[in-house]
């Protein structure tokens, strides 16, 4: 497993085979995530998680969640494989699916939360590591495909979360304006306090509301995490990844 710092704390991972790494921003996205489900009164008795790789996102939404009903969806045999092992050696199985299929071909109910954590690179070289390219880059599933899947998928009442860098979130949020999806909370997230945006996080739904800007600084100078990192992280990460610890 290529980061040992990140365990759930009922079981490990496993990613061996298809190479795709558990990223830093994917685990703050699925920790802001979960932490937005925990605000709710009720929970979305169906989560549909798009591109869901070795199933890391699911996971940390079934680990906040009791009832709710999560499809994962992954176009990558060797990473949907993954999934379900995971999913099934997890203690939230009886709750968790994976398909090795795209969304593109995906029919399913309508979904309370979707969340996905989109490929993003486009036209740009791609390497030798075919799973890696599958992960990374739009040839599979461009924006606009993604926003009108979302669109077609999710409940009238429900919230698409989004993870991109800055460029691709702005004109995706243009496009969802467009077609009446609305950008309700989006968090910027930076690797320093000094530095450039690194990524940022949405929440969708198709009601028009004024949207909230908040900002996440995942890492201090000494690059240990700030505490409000930690915070989205700690009920995921090892133990000895907490600041207060160094």
């Amino acid at each position: 497993m290529p980061n040992t710092y990140f365990q759930f704390k009922q079981f490990r991972i496993e990613q061996a085979q298809s190479g795709m790494k558990v990223t830093t921003d994917g685990c703050l996205f699925g920790g802001w995530v979960a932490e937005e489900i925990q605000k709710e009164t009720t929970e979305p008795k169906r989560i549909l998680d798009i591109g869901a790789g070795t199933g890391l996102l699911s996971l940390m939404l079934a680990q906040v969640t009791v009832k709710g009903e999560i499809m994962a969806l992954e176009i990558n045999e060797a990473a949907c494989k993954e999934a379900i092992h995971n999913f099934h050696h997890s203690p939230w199985g009886e709750r968790l699916q994976c398909r090795h299929t795209s969304l593109q071909n995906f029919n399913g109910d309508n979904y309370g939360l979707i969340i996905c954590n989109p490929p993003f690179f486009k036209g740009s070289q791609q390497g030798a590591d075919r799973n890696k390219n599958q992960a990374v880059h739009s040839n599979s599933l461009d924006a606009e495909e993604l926003l009108d899947h979302v669109i077609r998928l999710l409940d009238p009442n429900g919230s698409l979360y989004l993870l991109y860098p800055e460029r691709e979130m702005e004109a995706f949020r243009q496009m969802a304006l467009t077609k009446g999806l609305y950008p309700i909370h989006q968090v910027i997230v930076r690797n320093q306090i000094d530095q450039s945006i690194f990524r940022v996080m949405a929440r969708f739904s198709f009601e028009e509301v004024k949207a909230i800007t908040s900002e996440l600084i995942i890492r201090k100078a000494n690059r240990k995490y700030t505490t409000e990192s930690w915070k989205l992280l700690k009920e995921y990460y090892l133990e000895y990844n907490n600041p207060g610890l160094q």
